[in-house]
């Protein structure tokens, strides 16, 4: 049984000095975390101290045979993802949170992590490569969420004519993303 095993035990039984000991093993590594996903340092505090909060209220639903890491981490996503859905309300983050979650309980090194900044600078200058037709299709699908069927009552247009300018549109913008911003597009828009 290692260190922190111990710790969850004397928490599950509310033992504040435990807990304590869990925060100060693993504050400052979830506050780089949810520093890296936000890069903001008061949205950072914020939610790392929401997250233990958490953990402290439900504290005897912590699982000591799961990963405590992978359950204080989830958490603070959650945290992140609801901050941001404040300020943003944008699903392409959101899907980008997500890979970001994936890339760090993967094990994946901090400098194979992928820009979301650079790549929305990316698509909104490829974007102003499309007709105005094409990206306010573009962005009725594939940011606001709406169906193909949904965006052709809007529009007033066929639903094959909704396929066909959304095809066109994710073709031009592939090709003008190019390859450092493919991964992404990809990941967000297929």
């Amino acid at each position: 049984m290692d260190d922190h095993s111990i710790y969850i035990a004397g928490l599950r039984n509310g033992s504040y000095k435990d807990f304590k000991a869990l925060y100060d093993l693993f504050s400052g590594n979830l506050h780089g975390f949810v520093l890296r996903l936000t890069r903001s340092e008061e949205m950072a505090k914020d939610i790392t101290q929401e997250t233990f909060i958490k953990v402290w209220l439900y504290r005897e639903k912590v699982d000591p045979d799961q990963s405590f890491k992978a359950f204080l981490f989830k958490i603070a996503r959650n945290g992140v993802i609801d901050a941001m859905r404040k300020q943003w309300r944008s699903p392409v983050f959101e899907d980008y949170l997500q890979h970001c979650d994936e890339l760090y309980t993967n094990g994946e090194e901090v400098t194979q992590r992928l820009d979301f900044d650079y790549f929305l600078r990316q698509l909104k200058a490829a974007k102003d490569k499309l007709t105005p037709r094409q990206r306010e299709i573009f962005e009725l699908r594939k940011e606001q969420g709406l169906s193909p069927a949904e965006i052709s009552q809007k529009l007033g247009i066929n639903e094959q004519t909704t396929y066909n300018i959304l095809s066109t549109a994710v073709h031009i913008l592939k090709k003008e993303i190019g390859p450092g911003g493919l991964l992404l597009f990809l990941l967000f828009f297929e």
